[in-house]
């Protein structure tokens, strides 16, 4: 209740906000601090992990969670990860990131060290799967949540760029937020066979990312066309059909089905060759942390199926529950079209949702 109503009304609970930081490989990393006010105990310690965005740790999304999360009686720390804000995926970071911000958390002395857990959102969701199969962080952990996570690379690149995923033998499509294949290509394009010298387009669709980020703005949103005439024209001709398929004008759709198919496919090779540690497969067979899965069902970024599929390749020990919602997701699109019966449905199936989480650690 104390999290539904900071979250509803914010300010209804005192929260102090303090710098804090911690250490990774001899550097010193900023991270944020939230906990109750005039508390003096120690209380629950959660860590929480965002995902690629330039805004990072500041997102008023994320502050606005880690204040409910502190309010309902929990420490809660928002490291700052630098190559995400630059939405730099190194996924060679994540252990050692998430390994140095979970101990820093759990020797505070405000937390109990023995009820300490992780929530990840989007590649943070999956990333801090990766980094619990490893024993220097299992052992510290009481519980996972994963928000929006991905299970396979493929598939995942596969929507970001046509919209297309399957469960169960069913096809499901919805037009995928841009920002996804933006910053999948502005990581990955140049290791496609044949586009090693597209520098240009990949900076160009990392720097649409960016822009992204940092305007607030959701990616489909047709004010980022001239953006994307701007950059074109700066490209040389040859390369002007690949940011094309990456970036079109809000008003033309993929013109070559076929051809986007094969260059998510081939995106996701190059991504998993520069970042084996992309494929979650290795960690989650060897994952003992208890575990809750959620996702939002309308989410354009990373589809519903993803969570299933991740739910359902986790060993049955470590699986808590699998949540899919129609309250909340990435990016717009939820609550569309529901009945008052529908939102309060899925209302209490978050506030469950939420009393699981809580109840992890």
């Amino acid at each position: 209740m104390r999290f539904i109503r900071e979250q509803l009304r914010p300010g209804s609970y005192s929260i102090d906000q303090i710098p804090g930081e911690y250490r990774r490989n001899g550097d010193v990393l900023a991270a944020d601090v939230y906990r109750p006010a005039g508390v003096r105990r120690a209380l629950p310690g959660w860590l929480v992990l965002h995902g690629l965005t330039a805004v990072g740790r500041k997102h008023e999304g994320l502050m606005g969670f880690a204040r409910a999360m502190a309010a309902s009686g929990a420490v809660v720390m928002v490291p700052d990860i630098p190559e995400w804000r630059q939405l730099h995926v190194a996924a060679s970071v994540t252990v050692p990131t998430i390994r140095a911000a979970i101990h820093a958390l759990a020797e505070r002395a405000d937390v109990q060290s023995d009820r300490v857990g992780i929530i990840g959102f989007s590649f943070g969701a999956t990333q801090a799967i990766v980094a619990a199969a490893d024993p220097g962080v299992q052992r510290i952990l009481r519980g996972i949540a994963a928000w929006g996570g991905y299970h396979e690379l493929h598939r995942l690149f596969r929507f970001g760029i046509t919209g297309t995923h399957e469960l169960d033998g069913r096809t499901y499509h919805i037009d995928p937020d841009p920002y996804g294949r933006w910053f999948m290509g502005g990581n990955y394009l140049t290791g496609i066979p044949g586009c090693e010298e597209y520098t240009a387009s990949q900076d160009a669709l990392l720097q649409l990312a960016t822009a992204a980020g940092q305007r607030r703005v959701f990616a489909w949103d047709a004010s980022f066309d001239p953006l994307k005439l701007e950059l074109r024209g700066t490209l040389p001709r040859e390369q002007q059909p690949m940011f094309d398929l990456f970036a079109p004008l809000t008003t033309q759709p993929i013109a070559d089905r076929e051809r986007a198919e094969f260059i998510a496919y081939e995106l996701a090779n190059a991504a998993l060759r520069a970042e084996p540690l992309l494929d979650p497969a290795a960690a989650i067979s060897a994952l003992r942390v208890p575990t809750l899965v959620a996702h939002g069902r309308d989410d354009r970024l990373v589809p519903f199926s993803e969570s299933v599929q991740l739910a359902r390749a986790l060993p049955p020990d470590a699986l808590v529950n699998l949540t899919i919602t129609a309250l909340f997701a990435h990016s717009g699109g939820t609550q569309v079209g529901l009945s008052i019966y529908e939102r309060g449905r899925e209302g209490l199936r978050f506030v469950r949702l939420l009393d699981r989480i809580v109840d992890l650690i």
